[in-house]
């Protein structure tokens, strides 16, 4: 079972001292956080500060009776020290504390750091929405990778999960592409020997022929109104177009190492959904008909302007399709939340999407999110398929596994496995440099850069995992483990003990404990770089430990047992991190 976090104990303490002060009516939320010095202890809470300025009493007076309160309650031998510095109230953990901790990694091992946080709630978590007829390129690694890290926290919190890829099976780019396909004819020999690539081929090709002959655009989007009215030939040629992209598709998810999707719902499936939608709204008097006969729903009123339903030219909208989405994941699902990871250039589609539901009764607003993503761009520029300025993600993968695959030959030529093992680095490489930015934050791609395997990067983590593997085989080769300690660990230090630990240790049991909160901020925030952020200072912790402190040198049993014990918890937590963040652990590199 998950057990108490150290945050979740003293969240627990200052409530019962702010209780019996009579205090709680204050405070609505308890703001506990590392201190910014950390000598003054594991977690500081503002509590007094705040509740100084509501009460207009001297901050240091309020948090002396908090501390003196937390002080007369049964610590049950868990803190070290409750000590008020500056307003602040500071609370230092006790060795016991940390031992029990690493007691607890060791027993729970693959489970260190789940909660039952979600258990009976659903989350819905759209991502990696490829579109029909183009192959992936690397702007789409950012919604792929990190959809696919946040589906790994949710299901480690205990959320029943429902993923959906939302392929861009509909709408103008199909008319295009349609017309390309009738008016410049493929070789279909090339065609169905790389059909993806042919496809794109000539996607880009018309588009270009639009650009310079705009009235073509009009006879493209003919065609998708065709496509829309059931035409034999237009349908029978898209649902081509989509069986050779799902193929595709999934190559690309297994080449990524993505979890399996529940769902590969296109837009066209709500296509039967959206009259249904239509009448809705137009029961509701939410849609008004436009100078041009356009249908809309006004949401100038809050700065939103008019979101489009239904064309001039009766083809329906993205927004009508993404309507009927949610309906059908709101009634199919029964969802607490609903996700969708897209980049930041779709906010102002999701506020007018949000605010139609509410105008139409439905608590989108607070039930749906937009987990909005900096946009990946080059050095010369945006991405654009349409100009066939891309970078293909197969390309990136490729050229990821020669040069990891080059390190390793340099660096261990007699490693078993070399091929296998450079795969799993190349994508810790290509998948660590998108989830350890700030996902909000604009990312300019260079090849240098996405495939760093030095630093604070995916290949460091693996590589500290590793070295840490390759010191318990030395171990486990001088000495003699009966079967549960081979299985379990380590002769374990009692968490009675008076050992005295070294500060390096003991800055490595500080870390270890603040894992399971960090995965749970992660599953309210949906930020994994701070889930990248601690797993590349616990890797700095633990190597700045093993520098000064020798393990298998150590002479005393019971200390050198405690010290197997500590990198053994330590790479187990690194290879669950690295789990959540979708990136292998290999015990030897």
């Amino acid at each position: 079972m998950p057990s108490e976090t150290s945050k979740n104990f003293i969240n627990h303490l200052l409530s019962s001292a702010l209780s019996g002060l009579k205090l709680t009516s204050y405070l609505d939320v308890l703001d506990i956080t590392p201190p910014s010095n950390p000598d003054f202890g594991d977690y500081s809470s503002n509590a007094a500060l705040i509740l100084s300025k509501k009460l207009k009493i001297n901050p240091k007076e309020i948090a002396g009776k908090i501390v003196d309160a937390i002080n007369n309650i049964d610590l049950e031998g868990k803190l070290e020290s409750v000590t008020e510095q500056g307003g602040f109230i500071n609370f230092k953990l006790s060795q016991k504390f940390l031992l029990n901790n690493l007691g607890t990694i060791i027993d729970q091992r693959d489970l260190y750091g789940c909660s039952v946080l979600g258990e009976g709630k659903t989350v819905v978590v759209e991502y990696f929405q490829n579109n029909v007829a183009k192959p992936p390129h690397v702007g789409h690694l950012r919604s792929s990778v990190i959809g696919d890290c946040l589906l790994r926290v949710f299901k480690s919190q205990g959320y029943k999960t429902i993923s959906d890829t939302h392929i861009g099976d509909w709408g103008v780019q199909f008319g295009i592409l349609l017309y390309a396909f009738k008016t410049m004819k493929p070789d279909m020999e090339v065609l169905e020997k790389d059909p993806i690539n042919e496809l794109n081929k000539l996607y880009v090709a018309m588009s270009a022929k639009i650009e310079a002959q705009a009235e073509l655009r009009d006879l493209a989007k003919a065609e998708f109104k065709k496509l829309e009215d059931g035409d034999e030939q237009n349908r029978k040629l898209w649902q081509l177009f989509v069986d050779e992209s799902l193929k595709d598709f999934e190559r690309y998810r297994i080449l990524l190492g993505v979890l399996p999707f529940d769902y590969n719902l296109g837009e066209s499936f709500y296509e039967k959904h959206m009259p249904e939608v239509l009448a809705e709204f137009q029961e509701k008097k939410l849609i008004t008909k436009g100078e041009t006969g356009e249908l809309y729903i006004d949401l100038e009123s809050f700065g939103l302007g008019r979101c489009i339903l239904v064309k001039s030219d009766g083809a329906t909208t993205y927004h009508l399709r993404d309507f009927a989405t949610y309906l059908y994941r709101r009634k199919q699902f029964n969802f607490l939340k609903n996700l969708y990871i897209v980049d930041n250039r779709q906010s102002h589609h999701f506020k007018q999407l949000f605010k139609s539901l509410e105008l139409a009764g439905y608590p989108a607003e607070k039930d749906s999110t937009h987990i909005d993503l900096g946009f990946m761009s080059l050095p010369e520029g945006a991405i654009s398929t349409r100009k066939g300025t891309t970078i293909s993600l197969e390309n990136l993968i490729t050229e990821a596994n020669k040069r990891a695959l080059k390190i390793i030959e340099d660096k261990n030529p007699d490693l078993e496995n070399k091929e296998a093992v450079s795969k799993q680095v190349a994508l810790a490489a290509i998948k660590y440099f998108d989830l350890s930015h700030n996902r909000k934050t604009e990312i300019i791609f260079t090849w240098d850069n996405a495939l760093s395997f030095e630093g604070n990067t995916g290949p460091y983590l693996q590589y500290t995992h590793a070295r840490i593997h390759g010191i318990l085989r030395k171990s486990r080769n001088n000495t003699e483990l009966n079967a549960e300690n081979a299985e379990r660990g380590f002769p374990r230090l009692s968490a009675s003990d008076s050992a005295s630990f070294r500060d390096t240790e003991l800055s490595v049991l500080r870390k270890l404990i603040q894992f399971p909160e960090v995965v749970t901020q992660v599953s309210q925030d949906y930020f994994p770089n701070n889930l990248c952020n601690y797993l590349f200072e616990l890797s700095q912790t633990v190597n700045s430990f093993y520098q000064e402190v020798p393990v298998l040198a150590e002479t005393d049993e019971t200390l050198k047992s405690f010290r197997l014990n500590l990198i053994t918890a330590t790479a187990q937590v690194i290879k669950n991190g690295l789990y959540l963040l979708g990136i292998e652990a290999p015990e030897e590199m």
